[in-house]
């Protein structure tokens, strides 16, 4: 899969226990938010479009720490509240569809929440797309707000971790472009069962690292202990140096995966090629390879 385009937004305000993006912290906290602050691609042929974003649970989020109660609902007046509405995940990814300048070319589109590996998700997803002919090209957006409701699934388990807000998309394509930014392969995605949702396993990260050596790699470096003994212990055998972004930005969830990956693209000292792991709440893993010249 070559690389047409990319693009992001990193959280850089530290508020305690989570990241923020400049501009964005306030109460209209949406997708047009960062539709003001951020210009997709333009589509020149029939393409996919993969929505990525951790929980599933986008706009209808707010910071406030109102009381979850579907009797809000009715008629009267809704109060601040992190309450859940899926069905605004599918509207977000049509209004992400509507800003582009020709959604007619758009033959496919769908939703990945498989928490904070969904982009990686995506990309796997993409790979599949390509190669089964379905589309010429991919545009990945991946999404990440962290809301209240977040923050209290990871204080009542005990997971030491510092959220981020965060935003990127990346176009996908077939054919290679006139201007090369690089190419993604080794796509891989793997679930586990039976295991502790909240933790991983290196048999988990054995199953998606493909053989050989590589000049990077991005582990999925949340930062607590059960995933940093996992990735170490099957890492540390590769003898290679390492990406850490989430030290600097927060763990940006569902966008974290294709957030750091356009960071890497971005910089340009790191060139080679670059494992990018990803793993989620509930025993999702995935990695791909990142090309770079």
């Amino acid at each position: 899969m070559f690389i047409k385009d990319f693009g992001y937004l990193k959280p850089t305000i530290d508020c305690g226990d989570h990241y923020e993006i400049p501009d964005l912290f306030r109460e209209a906290y949406t997708t047009k938010a960062f539709m003001s602050k951020i210009k997709l691609p333009e589509l020149t042929t029939n393409t996919a479009v993969l929505l990525a974003g951790g929980f599933n649970i986008h706009q209808s989020e707010s910071r406030s720490e109102g009381s979850i109660n579907p009797r809000y609902l009715g008629s009267v007046k809704p109060q601040p509240t992190s309450m859940i509405i899926k069905e605004s995940t599918a509207y977000t990814l049509h209004q992400w569809i509507g800003s582009l300048n020709k959604p007619e070319l758009v033959t496919y589109a769908s939703i990945n929440s498989n928490t904070c590996a969904s982009s990686m998700h995506s990309i796997y997803e993409a790979n599949q797309l390509l190669s089964l002919g379905v589309c010429d090209e991919v545009l990945i957006i991946a999404e990440e707000k962290t809301s209240s409701n977040t923050l209290r699934i990871f204080k009542e388990h005990r997971i030491d971790l510092l959220c981020g807000d965060g935003f990127a998309y990346i176009l996908l394509s077939r054919k290679r472009p006139k201007k090369y930014l690089g190419y993604i392969s080794n796509t891989k995605w793997v679930y586990e069962y039976n295991r502790n949702p909240f933790h991983t396993t290196v048999e988990g990260y054995a199953k998606i690292t493909p053989q050989g050596q590589f000049n990077y790699i991005k582990p999925h470096g949340t930062g607590t202990p059960t995933n940093n003994a996992a990735e170490i212990e099957l890492l540390n055998k590769k003898g290679t140096k390492f990406l850490f972004y989430k030290d600097k930005i927060g763990h940006t969830q569902g966008a974290s995966a294709l957030l750091e990956l356009c960071l890497t693209l971005d910089n340009p000292s790191v060139k080679g090629e670059i494992l990018c792991l990803a793993s989620g709440l509930g025993g999702f893993y995935g990695s791909c390879v990142l090309h770079k010249s």
